[in-house]
């Protein structure tokens, strides 16, 4: 049995590994986004494992251009481990301003890995458990 590896970081919910919450504050700094992808990148070296990602944006009021290229510069770091283990990123966008940031972060990084958005955490939260599951028994032998 794989060891589930939880993420130091404050944004990251490792409770329901292997489905991680990320929830994002409502204003960050740029340090903070580039601490987030740190620990992140730091979780990935040991994280072998098939997961899946709900990403609540929800809360968030503003991320400027830096941010959203910063983020997306993460996605290209992490990349290898998206395309390896990601069975599925649930992202939770309520609203047209939350989606055009998304939209604008793929469109600089367009993902590898499953996405679907969602309006509420229920939704997202059973989409993402449903498709580690489902990777998780057709790994079964």
């Amino acid at each position: 049995m794989t060891r589930l590896t939880p993420i130091n970081h404050p944004w990251i919910d490792s409770r329901n590994a292997p489905v991680y919450t990320m929830t994002f504050p409502p204003r960050t700094t740029d340090e903070d986004i580039e601490a987030f992808a740190s620990a992140r990148e730091t979780w990935a070296k040991h994280a072998k494992y098939p997961v899946s990602w709900v990403v609540d944006l929800s809360g968030i009021l503003e991320a400027t251009a830096k941010q959203r290229r910063a983020f997306a510069t993460h996605l290209e770091r992490f990349e290898a481990h998206d395309i390896a283990w990601n069975r599925g990123s649930a992202i939770i966008v309520p609203n047209m301003f939350l989606r055009g940031i998304v939209t604008a972060i793929f469109w600089i990084k367009p993902p590898k890995f499953p996405n679907e958005f969602f309006a509420n955490a229920e939704r997202a939260k059973t989409w993402a458990a449903e498709r580690v599951a489902a990777a998780s028994a057709s790994a079964t032998p």
